[in-house]
């Protein structure tokens, strides 16, 4: 009974994740989830969705310590210094889930190169991270601030991306993305956001939500050019990408230090996007999702 109760606690005081619960399909085995924290989210899909043959892997001794009793397997691993897991699971999973994750890694380039030999023949990748051009974050800089603490501004937060720059990232980890994803919070209106009208200046608060925050201090920033086709960007808390493996063309080496071969590597890419020519992405929010809208 007590070991039944501490599993439901565990469940019940996790983030619900619900836009990435809601992309794993019921029954899925093999799954890997890379920090998986308390495993709040392997829990749950056990025990709503009957996945089975779950693994966990983070940096908590408690969490992994507890979360032992629960699934098929978790240890405690320093995933940029140590092996992930040992040899005889590579090409084993049929999911890994990388949420909130990529942002805390030093050498996030090689870390998903490491994490991709895992992944099976079909399987997918699921990861999540915050988008930088969040209008919340582009407040903060644009009043001089930069907050570390709880949240998006967690302190183990070294990395940022927006839809572009994780885009060059996947491809670089050898992750051909086949769903991409902007995650909205319950404020922002679908409608809205679907205007065509041209846009040149972005307002932080945005102008739609600014009767949300009276009072607060309004910043703008001007573009040379029509932004609109990129404005829900500035609404997207998260980044999800839905990835199988891709073409890996490099051979992985250590990049952090080394910005000559990361630039190389990045020119390599030819990311064709920018804030003028957005990746197409479906909107989604964790209040109904799914919800689908391409940008």
């Amino acid at each position: 009974m007590y070991q039944d109760q501490l599993k439901m606690d565990i469940v019940n005081s996790s983030l619900m994740r619900k836009a990435v619960y809601d992309l794993v399909p019921a029954k899925t085995s093999r799954i890997l989830d890379v920090g998986c924290g308390r495993g709040g989210l392997l829990l749950r899909l056990q025990r709503d969705k009957q996945c089975a043959e779950l693994f966990g892997v983070d940096m908590d001794r408690d969490a992994i310590a507890q979360l032992r009793r629960y699934i098929d397997y978790a240890a405690v691993v320093d995933i940029e210094r140590e092996p992930i897991l040992p040899d005889e699971f590579k090409g084993y999973f049929n999911l890994i889930i990388m949420h909130d994750f990529v942002e805390h890694l030093f050498d996030p380039w090689l870390t998903l190169t490491r994490v991709r030999e895992f992944l099976a023949p079909g399987g997918k990748a699921i990861i999540s991270t915050p988008n930088f051009h969040y209008w919340k974050l582009q407040y903060e800089i644009l009043s001089g601030h930069f907050p570390y603490g709880h949240g998006l501004w967690h302190g183990g937060h070294i990395r940022w991306y927006t839809p572009s720059s994780l885009l060059t990232l996947l491809s670089i980890g050898g992750y051909q993305v086949d769903d991409y994803m902007l995650e909205l919070p319950g404020e922002a209106n679908i409608d809205q956001l679907s205007c065509s009208a041209p846009l040149s200046t972005v307002h932080y608060p945005p102008v739609e939500l600014q009767p949300n925050y009276p009072g607060k201090h309004v910043y703008s920033s001007d573009y040379r050019r029509n932004i609109r086709p990129y404005y829900p960007a500035f609404f997207g808390m998260k980044l999800i990408a839905v990835c199988t493996k891709g073409t890996l063309f490099w051979e992985p080496v250590p990049l952090t230090y080394d910005c000559e071969r990361l630039s190389q590597l990045t020119l390599a890419v030819e990311n064709p996007f920018s804030i003028f020519c957005p990746p197409p992405m479906k909107l989604v929010r964790p209040l109904d999702f799914p919800f689908e809208s391409g940008i």
